[in-house]
């Protein structure tokens, strides 16, 4: 098949000033590149602070009684589920539904005997926040809830507990350490557990592991005299079925006085720290943007200058302005397009590279663990990255392309 003559003559002088052209096309493919590595770590941190959020506590869904969102922290017991066995296997009969797990919070008082310490109360299901914890889709990821020290809870536990990281240190208390729980009823009375610290946990919230304390939900019931929860946890076997299966589980709890939310909806901090990243990585973006039309301006228009009798020559055999215009278009076009392939090229090797050993980073604001980054190579990016070469290419062609298509002929074949 043959090259249009127009194709032809932008491809022989775009290699005309061999030195010009490789500097420009090296200016593309370095935008190229930054948009590829830079939005592939932010892309790698979203992922994973997402998911160590998802599993460390939050679940994919989470299932209330209705009005305890809005009320439940003021009267956190006016709002059990008292029979949730029937639910439970309804949401879990749902495609893409892994597990369903119940949880009852509580505030409380820890006291070791030197210290007494206002605590926030979880009782789980030792055997479900196993498996919610493990993390199955991020790199070198294992778990969402790290145990530091001693042991996680597991299935026949009774009078054990786990404390946060925090809460551990302010307590000074280790693994073996014997404390009392003491928190009120359902029913307003005062209860107390002689409790055995079993393990000491982290997550990726700070917050949490300051003030939280987990033990089994058996018996936390007991403790609280109850035998309803207040909080089914649902993980599901991809984060991208969120919102298809929270469709299906409004239709499977329709008329049961019951309402939902999703992770992002909880994940106050997540969603902030996205919006924030987004804005910075556009303003990076538009400062690549400025860079490539720069560099493709100044080639275009220096090419014109030293080119000013030859497009008067080709003006006086009959070559139209639309002509003259739309070779030094194809131009601008062919360095976007070169440009961009190399960068994409060279942006997914340097992603690979570096993200065969990852970039150790210290905990972000509001976490008491780092993170091992990686270059994630997002498809999105990789169109973005063609897309802002090839329409800053031609954006910063146009001019020079029309000044040229508007040249004299007369003035031009005078010029030397």
């Amino acid at each position: 098949m043959k090259l249009p003559i127009t194709v032809k003559l932008a491809l022989r002088n775009v290699f005309r000033n061999r030195i010009r052209s490789l500097i420009t096309l090296a200016a593309i493919a370095f935008g190229g590149v930054s948009i590829i590595v830079a939005g592939g770590f932010f892309e790698d941190t979203f992922l994973q602070m997402r998911e160590g959020v998802i599993h460390s506590h939050l679940g994919h869904i989470q299932i209330y009684k209705k009005g305890y969102n809005d009320h439940g922290s003021s009267a956190p017991f006016d709002y059990l589920i008292e029979e949730p066995g029937e639910i439970v296997d309804k949401i879990t009969s749902l495609n893409h539904v892994k597990l369903v797990t119940p949880r009852i919070s509580f505030s409380g008082m820890i006291s070791t005997g030197d210290n007494t310490v206002a605590v926030f109360c979880q009782g789980i299901d030792p055997e479900g926040e196993l498996i919610l914890n493990k993390i199955e889709t991020v790199k070198n990821a294992e778990t969402g809830l790290v145990i530091q020290a001693g042991a996680n809870l597991a299935k026949g536990d009774r009078f054990d507990v786990i404390l946060g990281r925090g809460l551990a240190k302010n307590l000074g208390a280790k693994p073996g350490d014997s404390l009392v729980l003491l928190t009120n009823t359902v029913g307003g009375s005062l209860n107390a557990f002689d409790m055995n610290v079993k393990g000491i946990f982290f997550t990726t919230s700070k917050a949490f592991d300051d003030r939280a304390l987990r033990l089994p939900i058996d018996m936390a019931q007991k403790l609280l005299r109850t035998e309803g929860i207040q909080t089914l946890v649902v993980l599901l076997d991809r984060t991208e079925n969120t919102l298809a299966v929270k469709t299906k589980v409004i239709k499977t709890i329709e008329g049961m006085e019951l309402e939902i939310k999703i992770w992002n909806q909880l994940a106050d901090f997540y969603t902030k720290t996205v919006e924030l990243y987004g804005r910075q990585f556009f303003v990076l973006k538009l400062i690549i943007t400025i860079i490539v039309v720069l560099s493709i301006f100044n080639t275009i228009n220096m090419a014109i200058w030293e080119r000013t009798r030859e497009i008067g020559t080709i003006m006086a055999m009959g070559y139209k302005k639309k002509d003259i215009l739309k070779l030094f278009l194809t131009e601008g076009l062919i360095l976007g397009l070169l440009g961009g392939i190399t960068g994409i090229v060279l942006g997914i090797g340097l992603a690979w590279g570096i993200s065969l050993f990852g970039i150790p980073m210290p905990p972000p604001p509001g976490a008491t663990i780092g993170w091992t980054a990686f270059i994630r190579v997002v498809p999105d990016l990789l169109v973005s990255s063609m897309m802002i070469s090839v329409a800053a290419s031609l954006l910063s062609s146009f001019y020079p392309a029309f000044k040229a298509s508007n040249l004299n002929i007369t003035d031009a074949l005078r010029h030397y």
